[in-house]
């Protein structure tokens, strides 16, 4: 099942996946007609070596017809769809092949992230539309773990309550949910988190900083890994050194390039990460602009791993937002508030106050969070996100709503006024008026 091939005998494997790709993108009426008009033919393509011949293609040219871009329709199984974090969810075919290639995939990243067989795991990733819930689902039972598939429950509760009662070694699911249910599960059973049957997580879905990791493996005393992956392409998952996620360079390729000017950089360097996917049959990825900002981590893995590893991004291109004139990333927000020890949650409401200025208000759950913390989170924003809060306010445990399905920290009522009516509720209750 791991990949057991000598850096040479990967790229052998790695031309002969990308020549029989190239054959099935060529007939596909997406990829034909890209490199018609790139003037290129298939004769054109070799080797590994004339991949950056080839046209970019991104996220809005599937999304416009995604059935031009699935290659062997007869072959079908199943239809997905991205999370549509960013935007329109993109539609993705799955023939058998991509099902089987995709649980492989997952299968590798949770052997990698220190799963094994005979592990209890409780899966909180969503079932449905979404691949992540399915494919990890199945991903588990193909280690050899026992799976308990918690992805659609309805409440936290309900979620915690699972974790008590069939006593998992292991969670999989979004980074701020496993934080969240730590003090759940203390006010709903009287035992601290840390004595709980959990030994190793998994965070997958969001960009986990640091200091966030750290508190989810004080709260519940555990080893966190980090999972990173696009529904199109394909995942990587952490080894024991935490630094990068090794990518299944057998199953899809990744560059990183330059954005201004459209050209590869050396490892190390930050750029966007481009894929190309090379054992998929269905929905076909050809340098595919993810839109994420990242690198690759130069240097070989004392884990014995042959891959390379990709730095999971802090940002995406398009998702960094404008507040009080600087641009800044939810990451970096994250990252400062999670700094502080006993911080629980965090909502940040961007909205313009009656002089159409921008107002940035910060809540905060915590029971001990001081005075002189909240100067200090001035100073933090001021100093390393560029803006200064308009207010920090402390707000009572578990008060803070959930928005959307990953738990949207900050909410911009600058571009959408309407998020629901127990985000109103919070608002009228802690809040500034958000008119």
């Amino acid at each position: 099942m791991e990949l057991d091939l000598s850096r040479e005998e990967l790229l052998n494997l790695q031309e002969k996946k990308f020549k029989r790709t190239m054959e099935l993108a060529f007939k596909t009426p997406l990829y034909s007609q890209k490199f018609k008009e790139a003037g290129l033919s298939l004769a054109d393509i070799t080797s590994l070596k004339d991949l950056e011949k080839l046209p970019f293609s991104s996220k809005q040219d599937i999304v416009k017809d995604y059935r031009a871009a699935i290659a062997d329709h007869s072959d079908l199984s199943v239809f997905h769809t991205t999370s549509g974090t960013s935007g329109i969810p993109t539609v993705v075919g799955y023939t058998n092949n991509d099902v089987e290639t995709q649980t492989l995939n997952e299968a590798r990243n949770l052997l990698t992230a220190g799963f094994k067989k005979g592990d209890i795991i409780i899966n909180t990733t969503p079932y449905g539309m979404f691949f992540a819930g399915v494919c990890i689902h199945d991903a588990i039972r193909r280690i050899g773990a026992v799976v308990v598939p918690a992805g659609k429950l309805a409440s936290s509760r309900q979620q915690v309550d699972m974790i008590h009662f069939y006593r998992p070694t292991g969670v999989i699911g979004i980074a701020q949910f496993i934080l969240k249910w730590a003090s759940l599960y203390e006010d709903m059973f009287g035992e601290d988190p840390r004595e709980s049957s959990l030994n190793r997580g998994y965070a997958l879905g969001e960009p986990v900083p640091e200091s966030k990791r750290k508190r989810i493996e004080d709260v519940w005393d555990i080893d966190l890994r980090i999972g990173y992956g696009l529904t199109e392409v394909g995942s990587g998952g952490e080894c024991e050194e935490k630094n990068g996620v090794h990518w299944q360079e057998d199953l899809s390729l990744v560059e990183v390039i330059d954005p201004d000017i459209n050209e590869r950089v050396a490892d190390g360097e930050r750029g966007e990460l481009v894929y190309t996917t090379i054992s998929r049959t269905g929905t076909l990825a050809i340098r595919f602009c993810s839109r994420d900002s990242s690198f690759i981590v130069g240097g070989d893995c004392s884990c014995g791993h042959i891959t390379r590893r990709v730095m999971p991004p802090e940002f995406r291109l398009d998702g960094l937002i404008k507040i009080k004139g600087a641009l800044t990333s939810p990451f970096a927000i994250d990252s400062a508030i999670f700094s502080y020890e006993g911080v629980r949650d965090y909502l940040v409401v961007v909205s313009e106050d009656s002089s159409g200025l921008d107002r940035v208000d910060v809540f905060i759950d915590s029971d001990s969070f001081t005075p002189r913390q909240i100067e200090s989170l001035y100073d933090r924003f001021g100093g390393k996100i560029w803006f200064n809060p308009s207010s920090v306010k402390i707000v009572e445990k578990d008060s803070i709503p959930v928005i959307g399905r990953k738990g949207k920290k900050i909410i911009d009522l600058r571009a959408e006024a309407d998020y629901g009516d127990e985000l109103k509720t919070f608002l009228e209750k802690y809040g500034e008026s958000h008119q």
